[in-house]
């Protein structure tokens, strides 16, 4: 259930009108105060959104006067330079309140008219950054002690991507006034801003598939650089491979050289073998010849007989 509607009825007076402004908040809301007074960027994060504001001046404990002369005492109002997105600027009319609590959360009347006024109410938890909180005692109170955590909480928040969450009461964004020509100008560069998301949205995809193909190219060039060392080894063992063969072919051709003469040999050395058993049978002849006329006597040597 949502908390109800507040406004003053015609002619009531605020309780606080004609009271002195000066309040005194714990020791936590001081040193988020001190911290946020002299801040030059922070984020701020409320349900899905995220934006940096850049301030441009900051008041303290700024009183704001409404037209039926009352008056609520608003913590830190930012002057805004710039934001990012740039479209928050005009959503924020320029300007942002920051309410920092601890138990006790503004009240209903306090958003209704501020929201009137086009002065956008952050709600925000005083909670210390975890990094801070080992620097953080159980009690401080002196000025000392709330500037040097204030010290601390301001770096964390303005030199880290640490964002100061809060919310806009649903309230105070119903009865919340564009100023001037804010809003036209909120819708036209939030539209912007999308159309541009979408683009960069588109081209991160397109780049994903480029370096997705690109990688598949790379895969490729290394299987077709693989491939081409296969056939270039499959190339020289080609070479390797012919060269043998015409090794083999003239180890062949030598082989069959040598063969034939062999045969040559073979058939020289029968010639001379068979010239060889021809001269021994004539010299077997001649040497039976030579003995026949040896052995017979002088005068049958002298008669030829």
């Amino acid at each position: 259930v949502g908390q109800p509607y507040f406004s003053y009825y015609p002619g009531e007076e605020s309780p606080l009108k004609g009271l002195e402004s000066s309040f005194e908040y714990s020791s936590e809301l001081n040193a988020f105060i001190e911290a946020f007074k002299t801040i030059e960027k922070f984020q701020i994060k409320y349900d899905n959104h995220t934006a940096y504001i850049f301030p441009k001046a900051i008041s303290l404990m700024k009183r704001i006067v409404f037209e039926d002369e009352d008056f609520v005492i608003l913590k830190l109002l930012i002057d805004i330079d710039e934001t990012y997105p740039y479209s928050e600027y005009y959503r924020l009319n320029g300007q942002l309140g920051i309410e920092f609590y601890k138990t006790s959360r503004p009240e209903p009347v306090k958003r209704i008219k501020l929201a009137k006024e086009g002065i956008p109410l952050f709600e925000v938890e005083a909670n210390f950054p975890e990094s801070t909180k080992i620097y953080v005692p159980k009690e401080f109170t002196s000025p000392e002690q709330v500037k040097s955590i204030a010290a601390r909480v301001r770096k964390v928040y303005q030199e880290t991507n640490y964002k100061l969450y809060g919310n806009f009461d649903k309230y105070h964004i119903e009865a919340f006034v564009f100023l001037d020509d804010n809003e036209r100008k909120y819708q036209t560069l939030k539209t912007y801003e999308e159309q541009c998301q979408e683009l960069q949205a588109k081209i991160k995809k397109l780049e994903e598939n480029f370096n997705q193909k690109t990688e598949k190219v790379n895969q490729l060039r290394k299987e077709i650089k693989q491939a081409e060392t296969i056939l270039r080894n499959y190339h020289e063992e080609e070479e390797y491979y012919k060269k043998l063969e015409k090794d083999n072919q003239k180890l062949e051709s030598d082989k069959q050289r040598l063969k034939q003469e062999k045969g040559e040999i073979i058939s020289k050395n029968q010639r001379l073998t068979n010239e060889s058993q021809r001269l021994r049978r004539l010299k077997n002849v001649a040497e039976e010849k030579i003995e026949y006329l040896q052995k017979r006597s002088f005068w049958q040597r002298l008669l030829n007989k």
